[in-house]
């Protein structure tokens, strides 16, 4: 059986750009995160470090373009490499006839192990979301690699349980599984309809699935065209993809220092207040594991558990640059539905979470009123 030169060149591309990243710099950035665990310093609202200090003086304006600006240099390897392989998967999808699998969950879990390695945040994920889709991979697919990238990757995992209780991890994971497993892959087959058809114009991508059967060309001439097809396509992600970057992180910036986190969080627990840290918790385009940090760092603060496990759900797992690019490139529905589904499940973990808290603490007030 011949092989298609241009096929195995893209994933040469692939294999060395991930490699380069994980080992150079996300693995590493991962691996001393967790080393400092809820100790680590969170320099900027929405960045570990920032190369511009916000200082108590600046105002409202100032902090806002300073955080704009350290959060752009947080991501910009994460959203080079993002790009870099949403090209490659939307010219690699686009060079094979079979994209997916009849039956959603197979279609989900494909997804899974394509994200779960990524290392990178939901941000700098969405536009590997995008290749995939514009080239014509499964909705399931595509959702659920943009969602386990920034949750389930082995680091992040190793952090959660060696920072939190039990139950907060567990309420988490099961949460967070629950979503990606079972939750998109029947969103996609009841809601939906019409976006889970395959998405695939070659008006789009460079390549078109036919285009290379013929497996005969040379070497250089198969480089050739692979490359072509790569640029053509890293430069059609660049185009639609950056400019929304750059608004996200602006308005990202102004949510978080218009209303901080450490402040929201000061206020009585209710159901609205619960609902508003939800709904700024989804809306924030944080670092990978900025989510998992900032909660230990408010947990070690006082902040009440029904906050904490609503952000550790919602912190991380969506955002407002996502929810652009999901929007534009598959549909508002989807985009709407996604962020709904999550803040909703966000308050009820939050409500779980209270809820066990609570006991606990009953059962602990019992047992010192014994030996008493």
């Amino acid at each position: 059986m011949k092989i298609n030169k241009r096929v195995l060149f893209v994933c040469a591309v692939i294999i060395a750009a991930a490699v380069t990243f994980w080992s150079g710099s996300r693995y590493p950035s991962l691996d001393q995160k967790a080393i400092m665990g809820g100790s680590a310093a969170l320099e900027d609202p929405l960045a570990f470090e920032a190369s511009i200090q916000i200082q108590p003086n600046h105002g409202t304006v100032e902090r806002v373009v300073y955080t704009t600006i350290n959060w752009i240099e947080t991501n910009l390897e994460g959203m080079a490499f993002g790009l870099v392989i949403g090209a490659c998967l939307l010219t690699l999808i686009g060079m094979v006839r079979v994209r997916g699998h009849r039956n959603g969950f197979v279609n989900t879990l494909i997804g899974v192990t394509i994200g779960t390695p990524l290392g990178v945040c939901v941000n700098c994920s969405a536009p590997v979301a995008k290749g995939m889709h514009d080239g014509g991979a499964r909705l399931e697919t595509t959702l659920a690699t943009m969602f386990s990238s920034p949750t389930l990757n082995i680091v992040v995992l190793t952090m959660l349980f060696s920072m939190f209780p039990l139950y907060l991890t567990a309420i988490k994971l099961t949460l967070t599984l629950t979503f990606i497993l079972i939750i998109v892959p029947l969103l996609s087959r009841w809601v939906f309809v019409e976006e889970r058809l395959p998405t695939y114009d070659d008006t789009v991508c460079a390549v078109s699935p036919t285009q290379f059967a013929a497996s005969d060309e040379s070497i250089l001439s198969a480089m050739g065209g692979a490359m072509l097809a790569l640029l053509r396509n890293l430069g059609y992600l660049v185009i639609r993809t950056v400019p929304l970057m750059l608004l996200a992180g602006l308005l990202g910036a102004t949510v978080a220092n218009v209303i901080p986190l450490p402040v929201l969080v000061d206020y009585e627990a209710g159901f609205l207040a619960v609902t508003a840290v939800a709904l700024v918790g989804i809306f924030l385009p944080v670092p990978v594991a900025f989510d998992v940090v900032l909660v230990a760092v408010l947990i070690s603060a006082g902040a009440p558990v029904i906050y904490s496990m609503t952000l550790l759900f919602t912190l991380g797992v969506f955002s407002i640059y996502p929810f652009f690019i999901v929007w534009r490139t598959i549909s508002p529905r989807v985009a709407v539905v996604v962020t709904v589904v999550l803040v909703v499940m966000g308050i009820a973990g939050g409500y779980i979470a209270e809820g066990i808290y609570q006991a606990e603490l009953q059962d602990m007030m019992e047992f010192l009123e014994q030996e008493s």
